[in-house]
């Protein structure tokens, strides 16, 4: 697998479009920018070279889509974002911390609710080719707390416009995408990287894996982070991906589950948007850090995550049933109730396994809200900040 020729063609003053050509591998462009980008404070520019996708006159051009939405995403339903029934049924109270008294869990009323060396780029360029590098992934288990993100002081080249990648194996390294991303190929490798997104009047979601042809997608020391932001601005979206140590943040959806095999593991959730006068609900933005709509084989673990308005975890089924959850070891926070679950008349979640969090604040002082017929593993093994853990247990 190589990164080879690509086109880039001036269509106005400030929008791009090109192509990337390879062996079954495309990288398509386009992007329209209001002004001028920064990078952060943190990113040097990147040296010649450096997670670069070398360009040559001789390759066709063609415009990618002017967003990367899921079709399906508008008709989504969620989950209540509040325990919001006046008349909730079977509360209960699951496992007092640090042997205080347990505290009864009734719901306030609607109205009281408010190998080789590390790869140091895209490639090594040689001549008008970009070869393919060999990648190190450093293991997850051995890194210092708090590394989250693309680490300080990284070269980063600025890539302007969408990238679709159809190769397998592929390898983004080193890069700040002024545009969005849509992986189509299984076993790819995005690795210190920013996803910044573009303006658009639609969906925009910053990565999408969502087709089912991306299975292994990795996302590793990573920051999603959107320069323009709306009501439809979201992180990432679909499904067979693990996100390592990957700060995402300012979007309404952090992560947006619909298939198996999710893990997010050592990164950082935070700072949501949400719009108080929100075009697409009428209560306001439904933001949520994870939001799980089907699959199995999902695991939440060593995060740190805070800041959604609606819920820091929120399992919906709304597009089939959720299977063997693991959420562990996570500081956690936010929302309504931190952890909302929902069966959608889809029966109860099966291995759903809550353990060795530490919940920090929530709107309405829930940390997890549970259907009554939902068996929710390890229980009793979290903690909170201060008060006791307040699982709430009501049908929905």
């Amino acid at each position: 697998m190589g990164f080879t020729r690509a086109r880039l063609r001036t269509a106005l003053p400030l929008a791009l479009s090109g192509v990337l050509l390879a062996t079954g591998m495309t990288v398509s462009a386009h992007v329209a920018l209001a002004g001028q980008l920064e990078s952060p404070d943190h990113v040097k520019p990147a040296a010649e070279g450096v997670g670069q996708i070398t360009t040559t006159p001789d390759a066709p051009a063609s415009r990618a889509r002017d967003t990367f939405a899921d079709p399906d995403a508008a008709a989504d339903d969620e989950a209540p974002d509040s325990p919001s029934s006046p008349t909730p049924q079977d509360d209960t109270v699951v496992a007092p911390f640090g042997g205080q008294p347990p505290i009864e869990a009734a719901m306030p009323s609607e109205a009281a609710m408010p190998s080789e060396a590390p790869v140091a780029g895209a490639g090594t360029t040689v001549g008008d080719e970009v070869s393919a590098p060999r990648l190190v992934i450093p293991d997850p288990k051995i890194v210092p707390p708090g590394s989250v993100g693309v680490p300080v002081g990284a070269a980063l080249a600025v890539h302007e416009g969408d990238l679709t990648i159809r190769t397998a194996g592929a390898v983004i390294s080193n890069l700040d995408i002024r545009g969005f991303v849509r992986v189509e190929a299984p076993n790819v490798t995005i690795q210190n990287t920013i996803i910044r997104g573009r303006p658009t009047s639609g969906d925009a979601i910053l990565l999408y894996a969502g087709l089912g042809t991306s299975p292994g997608l990795r996302v590793i020391d990573s920051e999603i982070s959107p320069t323009h932001m709306t009501p439809r601005t979201n992180g990432v979206y679909g499904y067979g991906f693990t996100l390592t140590r990957v700060d995402i943040h300012h979007v309404i959806d952090a992560v947006h589950i619909f298939g198996d095999n999710v893990t997010v593991e050592h990164s950082r959730l935070r700072d949501n948007l949400h719009y108080a006068d929100d075009p697409y609900h009428s209560d306001g933005s439904h933001d949520d850090s994870i939001q799980i709509q089907n699959g199995r084989n999902i695991s939440i673990v060593g995060n740190t995550i805070r800041g959604a308005y609606n819920a820091a975890v929120q399992i919906t089924q709304d597009r089939g049933p959720v299977a063997d959850v693991v959420i562990s070891g996570n500081k956690i926070s936010g929302g309504g109730c931190t952890i909302n679950v929902a069966e959608k008349g889809k029966g109860p979640i099966a291995g759903l396994t809550v353990s060795d969090n530490v919940f920090g604040t929530s709107r309405f002082t829930c940390n997890i809200l549970v259907p009554p017929t939902t068996t929710v593993i390890g229980s009793l093994q979290n903690t909170v900040e201060s008060g006791s853990l307040k699982i709430v247990r009501r049908a929905q």
